[in-house]
């Protein structure tokens, strides 16, 4: 029977002033999470009273000490797993696994007795990475000093040397970028005065005199190519759209053209059907699977159509609600996994969702602490989840289509899950199997994202607030970003996260350039031969090819100053040289007579192609619509515009 827990929260003054004066007592009923004490052979974070817990997997915040602890029964038994990324089943003396619990109670608890934390670290998905990382490391040590002939064998945290983390270091073979931090918190005074077996025989500045291997290389992230970020964007928002024409309400995003008829000819009493499935899944949710067939035969002989039809166009717009979301908010995984019905709000007529997870933000905050603009397409999306979530009983706007039994507790997709889902549907839509060995993930569509409002030129800021790396205070009246809050005094690196924002936006700015001046390119605008012409001279004159060629492209794009857009191309005059403006002073400067049309220095690439089919067709219903019928001539003189170009392109016309 457990003993009585002890309350720290009480005496807290107290036991901080115990371990920093090394005399605080570690007894096993010490209070270390909501589910665990200190004496428990498993740390369980897990809460179920916490929605933002629930996108974590459970093994993912629980450690269990008694696996990894030398002769106890838990560790005899334990099965090696199986995962690739799994190298070695971590194992430790259980002198080791005791310090390390008393130093990471400290590190918990009291971080601000410590160098380099300032405030408690509230994620438990981090503790447990950072706990499991050390002790890896720690048994990659122990493991060694067992194989070496006639040296001591390491059986407490003391007896390991400088020597031997120089040596691992090198020979463990996991990464070590965040070891060294963990470590260094190992060695801060207030944790070695605590430690039961002794002081350590290295210090924080042994430790930063080390030379540590270089940061492995990490394998970026492929970015959404454009033809993929519109098939899956187009496809997906004409179908959430066809889900709302069903139901009989209009979309919000009304720019959606996709032909509903043949679908609403098949179903033409949808929002029946639609209750009648609910019904049929609540059947499965208080009976049990296999008690529906009294209800098939019916909705077969009122609807003349099976319920597997409706589940499976159900399930298709589930995830094409899903993919629409990502597209458009670059949530991550854990973000969007935390989402629930009741998640879009209005403020001051700017429509919003709910969000939960902040980088860097503690778990137990506010459920709309943070939130995000929501547009037209994405308010569809949500809505079109909202209703799904009648179907499966699940809260989880981001959730499995599967029935929750009565009495079963509601979880989100897995981020497996939902990567199988993003994959399986695109290999539905992609009928012409163009995209067939991509593999897609969730966090690609944030990466996609950033290089979709990088090549926008929307700038670093917004792209900051939209990838939430950071909280900002907002104008309530307009929603604007406070320029303070978010430029004064924050280096670029601050602003976007290096493996998302800025590598994105170096991807962008290159993929702009070779674009321009890459080898082959083929070009639309007035001047487009006259661009060819230069270019290829001055690379000529310059003796340079192939890959030299796509090297100096490259480092022209990371210098910055990059070409001026002009509608869907670019203006490539020199606007800078004095004496090449006073020679054919621009027309375009000052008077706005810009005509990206037939204006001898505007370029249009390949890569701006489906602007200019987007463009096509928005100037073709334009000029087919009676209320523009004043404009005709120069709805008519667009559409020939972007005709040419597209001949210039090599796309064949007509485009419906």
């Amino acid at each position: 029977m457990r003993k009585a827990t002890r309350h720290r929260f009480g005496s807290l003054l107290k036991d901080h002033r115990a371990i920093a004066n090394g005399n605080f007592v570690f007894d096993e009923t010490l209070r270390i999470t909501k589910n665990s004490v200190f004496g428990d052979g498993e740390w369980d974070w897990t809460d179920k009273d916490n929605l933002r817990l629930h996108a974590t997997q459970d093994n993912k915040q629980r450690l269990n000490w008694n696996e990894m602890t030398a002769g106890t029964s838990a560790s005899a038994s334990r099965k090696f797993p199986r995962g690739v990324n799994q190298r070695f089943v971590p194992i430790l003396p259980k002198e080791i696994v005791e310090d390390l619990k008393r130093a990471f109670y400290i590190i918990v608890h009291f971080p601000s007795l410590l160098r380099g934390i300032r405030k408690r670290q509230n994620k438990p998905i981090t503790i447990v990475y950072v706990i499991k990382l050390v002790t890896n490391f720690l048994s990659h040590l122990y493991l060694q000093s067992l194989l070496k002939e006639g040296g001591p064998a390491v059986r407490r945290l003391s007896d390991i040397t400088l020597t031997q983390i120089r040596t691992g270091i090198y020979t463990f073979p996991y990464r070590c970028e965040r070891l060294k931090g963990i470590l260094m918190l190992l060695a801060e005074e207030h944790i070695q005065i605590n430690l039961a077996y002794g002081r350590l025989q290295w210090s924080r500045l042994d430790l930063k005199n080390l030379r540590w291997p270089p940061a492995k290389e990490s394998h970026n992230i492929e970015t959404l190519p454009d033809p993929l970020f519109a098939l899956l964007s187009n496809k997906s928002c004409d179908l959430v759209a066809e889900f709302h024409f069903l139901m009989g309400r209009p979309a919000t995003d009304d720019h959606r053209t996709s032909s509903t008829h043949l679908t609403v000819l098949r179903w033409p009493r949808f929002r029946e059907m639609f209750q009648s499935y609910i019904s049929r899944r609540n059947v499965t949710r208080t009976k049990g699977t296999g008690h529906e067939s009294g209800h098939s035969h019916g909705f077969v002989r009122e609807f003349n159509t099976s319920p597997e039809s409706v589940f499976e166009f159900l399930f298709d717009v589930q995830s094409a609600a899903f993919n629409v979301i990502l597209l458009y908010t670059g949530m991550r995984y854990s973000e969007a996994a935390s989402i629930t019905v009741g998640s879009l709000i209005e403020r001051n007529g700017i429509r919003l969702i709910k969000s939960s997870l902040i980088k860097h933000k503690p778990s137990d905050m506010p459920i709309d602490q943070d939130e995000w603009v929501a547009i037209s397409a994405v308010q569809d999306a949500v809505l079109a989840l909202e209703e799904i979530a009648k179907c499966n009983f699940n809260p989880f706007l981001f959730a499995n289509f599967e029935t929750v039994k009565a009495g079963k507790q509601a979880r989100p997709i897995s981020n497996t899950g939902l990567t199988c889902r993003l994959n399986n549907y695109l290999d539905k839509i992609d009928t012409r199997e163009n995209w067939k060995h991509w593999r897609l993930s969730p966090h690609q569509y944030r990466h996609g994202l950033v290089n979709q409002l990088a090549r926008a030129e929307v700038g670093i800021p917004y792209i900051t607030r939209q990838l939430k790396h950071y909280y900002t205070l907002l104008s309530e009246r307009s929603y604007r970003i406070d320029p303070t809050a978010t430029i004064y005094g924050q280096q670029r690196q601050r602003l976007v996260n290096n493996a998302t924002g800025l590598q994105a936006i170096k991807e962008a700015n290159v993929e702009i350039a070779k674009d321009l001046y890459g080898e082959g390119r083929v070009f639309a605008g007035g001047g487009a031969k006259l661009h060819i012409e230069r270019t290829e001279a001055f690379f000529k004159g310059i003796a340079l090819e192939g890959k030299a060629r796509e090297q100096y492209i490259e480092k022209l794009a990371e210098s910055g100053g990059g070409p001026i857009r002009t509608g869907v191309g670019f203006c490539m005059r020199n606007h800078v040289d004095p004496q090449r403006l006073k020679e054919a002073p621009p027309p375009c400067i000052g008077d706005l007579n810009c005509n990206p049309h037939t204006c001898i220095h505007s370029v249009v690439p390949k890569g701006r192609k489906a602007d200019v089919i987007a463009r096509y067709r928005f100037a073709a219903k334009q000029l087919a619509s009676p209320d523009q019928s004043y404009l005709r001539s120069h709805w008519k003189a667009e559409l020939n515009s972007y005709a040419a170009m597209l001949e210039q392109l090599g796309v064949p016309l007509p485009i419906t």
